[in-house]
């Protein structure tokens, strides 16, 4: 078990398609992994998670796309 857990941020921008795209940066800001969720699947999360029962769980699969270049990591919806 390590002695100390690097902090992470994690940011969530709305697009303009209804997705949302979620960033998770390093301690210093680095970007470390971004996906970005389509929005009935972050709605299929937020019901889950907020009217859910204890236990309830959704599994959302998601891979990296690798025809956008602009991020070293991106990820999609398979």
């Amino acid at each position: 078990m390590p002695e100390s857990i690097q902090a992470v941020q994690v940011v969530g921008v709305k697009m303009a398609d209804g997705a949302v795209q979620l960033s998770f940066l390093d301690q210093v800001g680095g970007l470390r992994y971004q996906a970005v969720i389509a929005n009935a699947d972050f709605t299929s999360l937020n019901t889950t998670v907020n009217g859910g029962s204890t236990g309830a769980t959704v599994t959302l699969v998601y891979a990296e796309n690798t025809h956008k270049g602009d991020y070293t990591i991106a990820a999609e919806r398979v």
